[in-house]
């Protein structure tokens, strides 16, 4: 287990540092490919996959039947539940919709491709923010999938639909204080994310990461993705709450942020189903 979590640490970081290079989100318009088609395909991004409003753009490499389970994980995340909130939901739908927020996907690393900052085509310019990678199997691969679906939620699509709580400029966001109580705490360690030079940039990849880290913590997914980490208990070296109670005893505040939003919007995939797609 120590192993796998020190590789997925270490490709999380690479992919961090490639995506500082062609950072696309909310606003930072990435390259543009030639042939443009209406759909949002284009000579770099062939491949389409909507799923519940959110476009999956696949690179060429990328086989369809890993960009059908991504589908299909994202899916799992809009099943009933008693906690979904129908409005919360609907306007978060409606944002990922309105907005053409969206998904890439790639094969194997960012050290693939000499083109990471090409994106999909009009209308699908600004609203997204990194890459999903095939090519790992089980655990690692449910890590690879969950983190980077959960970044394009949260980072994107939470934050343009519910600005004044889930906003990262803004150090007074129900966001950033769940997020600075865990660093506090010591329970959310930073110094990885410490050579980011822009402000904003590090301002975003650290409530990202920590949003991710706080849903799959309530998730209690930290073992199915991979995450759990020899000598850090449930947790890992970069996040050391890894279930439920953990979070509502040591970061109440992220608690009371995923209560007010994403339990409101998201159901907890069901973990054989998620195992089935990623075996």
């Amino acid at each position: 287990m120590d192993s796998m979590v020190s590789s997925t640490t270490v490709m999380r970081i690479i992919l961090i540092q490639t995506i500082l290079l062609a950072f696309v989100a909310c606003g930072d318009s990435p390259s543009s490919p030639s042939g443009a088609n209406p759909d949002g395909t284009n000579d770099v991004f062939t491949q389409k996959v909507t799923q519940n409003g959110l476009a999956l753009f696949g690179r060429s490499d990328v086989s369809s039947s890993f960009m059908t389970n991504v589908g299909k994980a994202y899916e799992a995340m809009f099943q009933s539940s008693s906690r979904v909130d129908t409005a919360m939901r609907g306007s978060y739908n409606s944002t990922v919709s309105s907005q053409y927020v969206y998904q890439r996907v790639g094969l194997s690393s960012p050290s693939n491709y000499a083109n990471m900052d090409a994106g999909a085509s009009d209308p699908y310019d600004d609203n997204a923010v990194d890459y999903i990678f095939e090519g790992r199997s089980g655990a690692d691969q449910i890590g690879e999938v969950l983190e980077h679906l959960l970044h394009t939620v949260t980072a994107v699509a939470f934050e343009l639909t519910f600005p004044s709580a889930w906003g990262y400029r803004d150090k007074n966001t129900q966001l950033y204080r769940a997020m600075q109580e865990a660093i506090d705490a010591g329970d959310y360690d930073i110094t990885s994310y410490a050579d980011i030079d822009d402000a904003e940039t590090y301002h975003r990849i650290l409530t990202q990461e920590y949003a991710y880290w706080l849903i799959l913590a309530e998730w209690d997914y930290f073992a199915v993705a991979g995450k759990v980490q020899g000598g850090y208990g449930s947790g890992n070296e970069e996040f050391k709450l890894g279930t439920p109670d953990e979070i509502i005893t040591r970061n109440p505040l992220g608690h009371k942020l995923y209560q007010d939003y994403v339990e409101k919007i998201l159901s907890i995939p069901e973990k054989t189903l998620i195992a089935s797609l990623f075996p």
